[in-house]
């Protein structure tokens, strides 16, 4: 298949070789099993004309079949994730990382979340997944639940953590709800993982599972002898009751035994379902913590399963394994869905009601062929749907699916060992666990080893052979150019031109409201409004900028916020209010319709941006072009004695860099699949934090001078700021803040196209051979897009400021330098020192 893929992909036409056209919009909501494969679908064979996009709330979307595993230890976060940009950047998709909370069927539009503009389909396909179904009084504060999985992951991690913190000798009660197959897995698998860890750290655990009716009821007789004498081998109480109440557990002190005096857990019970189900998570965890209840003197911990009858269970920890139900929001559709909310469909998978609407996995419900809601079957409604979906767009007649009656199971037992399940088939051996192992592990690996994108050949220039090696490199990188700011011209480049500019005879002299000019470059230039313009003793001064480059980015909304948070930071770096912007924009040649819609959707990110700024957008203007670009001219106010200017630097100042730096690497690789979904986001997310608050925060703090890094990388905006300042400074690369996946990026060989110009400035590293050796240094030069800001900071106010920084959005803000001396020369010589005994 990996080999069938590549010469697929080789064959195809290249984004950016020629023209392209978008004639019909294919719109996938959800990154369920189902809509991988059709993504693998539309990388083997595109449709010409077709806009595919993926709309999904995680960019690694959990393979349920591998979760028991995971839980239990036996596979890594990566071994059960399917990476979903790699595989969208094969698809040529956009990947819009974000929720759906509804639908216009009418003017076929999916709204999404986060203050985001809906965005158009032709052709729609769902395939959520289900969402908890907590409907017990009290499970949702006190419990947490399996669905959705791609969120489960973090939740495991945190109780995991919170066991793990109870002291020698604790005793610890972890109970299941839901007798089916994925609850005594689940179980199996978290006693496996969990015992593990109670032997470390000398904590007692114990395991229950609650289950209403017959245990695991859709498998045969066998299997279920075989499971439950498994439970009863391995000390798991099961208790046949229905749950009717989860309350709070209170008692005299409510610790638990053999814990830290006061320390008692509790869960927080402030969270709302999102909008595709689950809660909200911040950071890497499940916002649950230990913590006392002091009202009234009574402390909280755990929580009790209230059973018809009366019976109650108490527990610690309290994992919800019942069936899930459907999306709120579906309910306000206008879709024909079943009693419990899920989308009926037909044979063909479209929706019974709207044409053009399809739904997979286990939020549709099928009239024709009910079936459980299992994995298997989304797997294999894949293709079927890709199939239909290419028909639809052709409004070609769609063709029926029925899916299999019987299905294998293979239910692990949390120690590398398996029983087989089938109709009325039933066994049990650790080779079934074995067989189950290789099933799933070569599902993932259609996924996981996708072949690398391919570059377009470099074009045939003939006369380049005689220009000499640099022509040749030139040529040679010409198809794989970066966007963002490593499409930018070298330094060097603009700087033997702004030379050249400035030595043309017969240029009449500067005007005197001009500041700050191509004379003496700087973030942005500096004009000065006379004060008899003005009236009275005010000093303000105009500052303008101007900022520009083609998308690195699928996503229109994204990138246009992005372009925006770029162009407006050179306003920010020189402490100036920007008042207004024009903008620039290029478009790829299409439709009228869906040209508009790609111009709405890239200005509502802009403007969202420059409206949290205060910056008006006045106007602008629009071309065709074979790629979507977009800058902004920038037009600010500042006072003029407060002015943050390159130049200023002092000897003794301590230098702050805001944010972490690697956007250029990673992009790099992501246009050649080897970027993690997660490290793009986490680059994305850094490019999405304004520098507004940051240089307030230095000018609170006297900054003495500043700048943003960008497309010149750190040591290339910190020579500007050295050069200006006339001093020579010394940096530490191990305090320089990475975004992850940087260093994986640049070990690898991967580098944004701009380094090489870039690294031309090594020539002002006093110590570069020696420093040339750190693992680091490389990223040093990485072009940046929307990056942080370089600050001189007083040493003594320098502590403050990154405390500031930090409680001002800025987590990863550092020293990594210090102002050495003062030195004679302008420019030209070396004036950064890297310290390489680290």
């Amino acid at each position: 298949m990996g080999s069938l893929l590549s010469r697929l992909l080789a064959s195809r036409p290249m984004a950016g070789a020629g023209p392209t056209m978008v004639v019909k919009d294919l719109v996938l909501i959800g990154g369920g099993h189902s809509h991988v494969i059709v993504l693998k679908s539309f990388a083997m064979k595109p449709m010409p004309g077709v806009r595919l996009t993926l709309v999904t709330r995680d960019v690694h979307t959990p393979y349920s079949g591998m979760l028991p595993g995971f839980v239990a230890g036996h596979y890594t976060y990566d071994d059960c994730h399917i990476d979903l940009r790699p595989l969208a950047e094969l698809t040529n998709a956009r990947l819009l990382h974000c929720c759906a909370s509804g639908l216009d069927l009418v003017n076929r539009s999916v709204t999404l979340a986060d203050g985001r503009p809906p965005i158009r389909y032709d052709v729609l396909s769902i395939d959520i997944g289900i969402t908890p179904l907590q409907s017990v009084e009290g499970a949702r504060e006190l419990t947490f639940p399996v669905k959705p999985i791609d969120s489960f992951t973090k939740r495991w991690d945190a109780l995991r953590s919170r066991i793990l913190s109870l002291a020698p000798g604790s005793s610890v009660r972890v109970v299941a709800v839901g007798g089916g197959a994925g609850g005594v897995e689940l179980l199996l698998a978290m006693q496996h993982r969990l015992q593990q860890d109670c032997l470390k750290s000398h904590v007692d655990a114990s395991f229950v599972l609650v289950t209403r009716g017959e245990l695991l009821p859709t498998h045969n007789a066998r299997v279920r002898s075989i499971l439950r004498r498994i439970l009863r081998e391995r000390g798991v109480q099961v208790i046949d009751a229905a749950v009717v109440a989860v309350r709070r557990r209170r008692g005299e002190g409510g610790r638990v035994q053999g814990s830290p005096e006061g320390v008692v857990s509790s869960r927080s019970s402030n969270w709302e379902s999102g909008v595709e189900g689950g809660p909200p998570l911040e950071g890497s965890g499940f916002t649950q913590e230990w913590l006392v209840q002091e009202a009234h003197g009574v402390v909280v911990h755990g929580g009790v399963l209230v059973l018809e009858g009366g019976e109650e269970v108490e527990f610690d920890e309290c994992v919800w394994c019942t069936q899930g139900g459907a999306a709120s929001w579906l309910s306000q559709t206008g879709l024909a869905l079943d009693n419990a909310g899920f989308i009926r469909v037909g044979d063909t998978l479209e929706s019974i009601s709207h044409k053009g609407v399809f739904a997979v996995g286990d939020i549709h419900s099928s009239d024709i062929y009910p079936r459980p809601k299992a994995g298997v079957f989304a797997v294999r409604q894949g293709m079927p749907l890709a199939e239909n979906l290419r028909r639809a767009l052709m409004e070609h007649p769609l063709k029926p699916f029925k899916p299999q009656s019987t299905f294998l199971s293979l239910i692990s037992t949390g120690d590398k060992y398996a029983v087989f399940s089938r109709g009325s088939l039933a066994f049990e051996d650790g080779l079934m666990w074995t067989l189950k192992d290789r099933i799933d592990r070569a599902f993932m690996r259609q996924f996981s080893q996708l072949p690398a994108m391919p570059s377009p050949p470099a074009p045939t220039i003939p006369v380049a052979h005689t220009a000499g090696p640099e022509a040749l490199l030139a040529l040679k990188s010409l198809p794989m150019r970066c966007g963002g700011c490593g499409s930018k011209v070298g330094s060097s480049l603009l700087a033997r031109v702004l030379s050249r500019l400035a030595a043309l005879p017969s240029r009449p002299p500067g005007r005197p409201e001009i500041l700050l000019g191509l004379d003496s470059p700087d973030d942005g230039a500096v004009m000065e409004i006379p004060p008899d313009r003005m009236g009275g003793n005010q000093k303000p001064v105009i500052v303008q900028t101007v900022d520009f480059f083609r998308s690195f980015l699928a996503d229109p909304y994204t990138f246009g916020r992005i372009a925006a948070l770029h162009a407006l930071s050179d306003c920010f770096a020189m402490g100036a209010d920007p008042v207004s912007a024009l903008a620039i924009v290029t478009l790829p040649f299409g439709t009228e319709e869906k040209v508009e819609e790609e111009l709405f959707q890239l200005m509502a990110g802009a403007i969202r941006e420059l409206d949290a700024a205060t910056c008006q957008l006045v106007g602008g203007h629009t071309v065709e072009g074979p790629e979507l670009s977009l800058g902004f001219a920038v037009t600010g106010l500042a006072e003029k004695d407060r002015l943050l200017r390159k130049a200023g630097m002092c000897v003794g100042d301590s230098i702050i860099l805001t944010k972490p730096i690697g956007t250029g690497v990673i992009f790099a690789a992501n246009m050649r699949s080897k970027a993690k979904g997660r490290w793009v986001d986490g680059a994305i997310g850094s490019m999405l934090v304004s520098n507004q608050k940051a240089a307030a925060i230095a000018l609170q703090h006297e900054a003495t001078a500043a700048t943003d890094v960008t497309g010149f990388g750190l040591i290339g905006h910190l020579v500007e700021m050295t050069n200006a300042s006339r001093v020579t400074v010394s940096i530490d690369p191990s305090t320089v803040p990475i975004l992850d996946g940087a260093l994986e990026c640049t070990q690898g060989g991967i580098f944004s196209s701009l380094q090489d110009s870039n690294l031309r400035l090594r020539r002002a590293i006093s110590n570069y051979e020696e420093a040339s050796t750190h693992p680091l240094t490389s990223l040093l030069f990485d072009p940046q897009t929307a990056g942080g800001l370089l600050l001189s900071v007083p040493h003594a106010r320098a502590t403050q400021c990154l405390l500031a920084l930090h409680s001002g959005g800025y987590p990863a803000a550092a020293v990594i330098g210090r102002v050495v001396s003062l030195t004679e020369e302008a420019c030209g010589g070396p004036s950064v020192t890297i310290e390489c005994n680290q």
